[in-house]
């Protein structure tokens, strides 16, 4: 075999290959033979038929498995030959050409892992905050957990903050109703009947009915209107004023539990010192994972900015695939129909590219510290991931294994998972960190 390489951009080659006919008639002949030993043909024993008339009965499966025998024979030459630091085959042209009758000629696109001088990564400066954790943010979450185990009463006043008031509403711009401007906001348009939290400041929807509310009892009517902003991510109603007609059904106040045994009960808690001792371990906890995974993100964005280099527009697609897939489960886990995200695809796809070039790079960065300090991964660490991924995908731990045994690729990208975490976290306990 004889290989000619073309540059088509700095991270792809074409590569062709040139097979003689020689070559390939040896691979047939190999392939006849297996077919042989394994087959059975009517008036012959097990793997004593001729190979002529295997030849001819399985023709079909021989000239299939010889495209494919040519092709990553083929790759392995190239891999030996060229000397080529190969990140991955894009494409193979030539393959229905393949016969022994002839010589055959090839053309591997091929992208390369690209070339590049690792920056200094010991000693990079980062910030890192103090853990604190006061009485207010310890106070706050207890009461949340009270809010949360909350009673509703129907009661008959007017509507106080952080009551819960059934409501419907009827939205018009310039006398067309909201709903027929935009049929899918559906939030926007009307609702018959829905319930909204009296004066809340984050809740979703529309503010001025949420605000209005406070003070209303039950059939109340009133009008607020609405103005959305020039940015809306909905078209029809960007820079549009809405007057929404609003009846008020019922308001319920919210009865808050009392810190009594039975509450202490349902927070697994003792009392109110192990609950305050937990929420306050728990705030801990957290904030700890929050500094910490802003130190990692800080380190990506140093190591980043200290180097550059073409990437594989391959790596590049793969990565943007990955991230409109890691949506998409997202949108369908919230209820997202299938086909309102596939009508999204292309534009996410789009929008994806710089998130996934970011990715695509400090990946390589991180695989090649990984490579210059020789880190490895040992069984344990493997395992721990496949129990982590088994209870992400809520799949019993040993079926999971049984299903990832069959798949090399997904066990590879495992390893390079962990590889990548291993050397980022070896670059942040190598960082001068200051208090910030």
């Amino acid at each position: 075999m004889t290989i000619t390489i073309e540059e088509t951009s700095p991270t792809r080659k074409a590569v062709i290959l040139s097979v003689p006919s020689a070559t390939i008639t040896e691979y047939e002949n190999e392939l006849i033979k297996e077919f042989a030993s394994q087959v059975r043909l009517p008036g012959f024993r097990p793997g004593k038929a001729p190979t002529h008339l295997v030849k001819r009965q399985f023709a079909k499966g021989i000239a299939d498995e010889l495209k494919n025998k040519v092709v990553s024979e083929g790759f392995k030459h190239i891999r030996e030959e060229s000397k080529l630091n190969i990140y991955t085959i894009v494409d193979v042209k030539g393959t229905d050409e393949i016969s022994p009758s002839a010589d055959a000629t090839l053309r591997f696109e091929i992208d390369l892992n690209p070339e590049f001088e690792l920056p200094e990564y010991k000693g990079l400066e980062i910030t890192e905050e103090a853990v604190v954790v006061t009485d207010e943010d310890v106070q706050k979450t207890i009461e949340t957990i009270r809010s949360q185990r909350a009673r509703f009463e129907v009661v008959d006043r007017g509507a106080e903050k952080g009551d819960y008031v059934k409501v419907g509403y009827e939205g018009t711009i310039d006398g067309t109703a909201v709903k027929e401007i935009a049929p899918d906001a559906y939030l926007y348009g009307s609702q018959p009947t829905t319930w909204e939290e009296a004066g809340a400041e984050e809740a979703p929807g529309i503010p001025g009915i949420v605000a209005g509310i406070v003070g209303k009892k039950a059939g109340d009517k009133f009008e607020v209107t609405h103005e959305f902003p020039a940015d809306f991510n909905i078209e029809a109603l960007k820079d549009k004023k809405a007057t929404y007609a609003v009846e008020v059904f019922e308001v319920r106040a919210k009865i808050l539990p009392e810190m009594d045994e039975e509450f202490f009960k349902s927070a697994n808690a003792k009392d109110i010192e192990d609950l305050t001792k937990q929420v306050h371990d728990g705030i801990q906890k957290r904030k700890e994972n929050d500094i910490r995974a802003k130190k990692r993100q800080d380190v990506i964005e140093l190591l980043n900015s200290k180097v550059d280099f073409p990437l594989p527009e391959s790596a590049i697609d793969r990565e943007a695939y990955n991230i409109f897939i890691e949506f998409a489960n997202m949108q369908l886990r919230q209820g997202m129909d299938v086909k309102e995200i596939e009508a999204q695809r292309d534009e996410l796809m789009a929008g994806s590219k710089d998130a996934a070039k970011t990715r695509v790079k400090t990946q390589m960065i991180l695989g090649k510290i990984a490579e210059k300090e020789e880190l490895k991964v040992d069984q344990k660490e493997l395992n721990e991931r496949i129990v982590q991924e088994a209870y992400i995908a809520q799949t019993p731990v040993d079926k999971f294994a049984k299903e990832l045994s069959k798949d090399r690729e997904r066990i590879a990208e495992m390893h390079r998972w962990i590889l990548f975490n291993k050397a980022l976290d070896l670059v942040i306990d190598a960082a001068k960190v200051k208090a910030a």
